[in-house]
């Protein structure tokens, strides 16, 4: 049994300057009261050649009260100083995360094409070692997801559990299976009646 099944996950006052926060709305579905926090992670893939450029943006702890909730999470730019030069500019991943217990059950991955905000120079770019931070804009290409679902432990299970559709769960064999899938987040409509808003501090 899943205990917790994400709605949805929107993009927010997207495209954007590149220094501007990045802000996201998450509506999450807890089916049974868990003893522990959710934890919530924003990650910023700085390099494809190697995750170590990878920055952590924020982790928060968020209480999910059994029913749907909703959050808006915003977090600050990456710090540009921690990217290669000549990975800047270009198309990056940015990672929505959900934890229990230190482990991942969720990751929602967008591409994100970064360039520069004016025409003339995204036509000649400059020729210099790191672009100039304040003149470029980002732009999440949120249509695009990439899902992935992991299996892990719950409270007083004692087997290993997957936050997915029972299609997705018959789809994996063993502990530590994903499923990964283009797309949307493949679950149930939200309920009428809406959701309970959660504060993040």
């Amino acid at each position: 049994m899943s205990y917790v099944d994400v709605l949805e996950v929107k993009c927010l006052d997207n495209p954007a300057k590149y220094t501007d926060d990045l802000r996201f709305k998450i509506t999450f579905q807890c089916k049974t009261k868990t003893k522990e926090d959710l934890d919530w992670r924003i990650t910023w893939v700085g390099s494809a050649k190697d995750e170590q450029y990878d920055q952590i943006l924020d982790e928060v702890a968020v209480p999910p009260d059994v029913g749907v909730n909703t959050f808006e999470y915003v977090v600050d730019a990456p710090d540009p100083s921690k990217i290669p030069g000549s990975e800047i500019l270009g198309v990056t991943v940015v990672m929505v995360q959900a934890l229990y217990k230190g482990k991942e059950f969720l990751r929602v991955g967008y591409y994100v094409k970064v360039d520069y905000a004016d025409e003339k120079l995204r036509e000649e770019p400059p020729e210099v070692e790191r672009p100039d931070v304040e003149l470029l804009e980002r732009n999440i290409l949120e249509t695009e997801p990439r899902v992935t679902r992991y299996l892990i432990e719950w409270d007083d299970i004692g087997v290993a559990s997957m936050a997915a559709t029972p299609e997705h769960a018959a789809a994996v064999g063993g502990s530590g299976a994903a499923v990964e899938q283009e797309g949307g987040i493949a679950q149930p409509m939200i309920p009428e009646g809406g959701a309970q808003t959660v504060t993040v501090e």
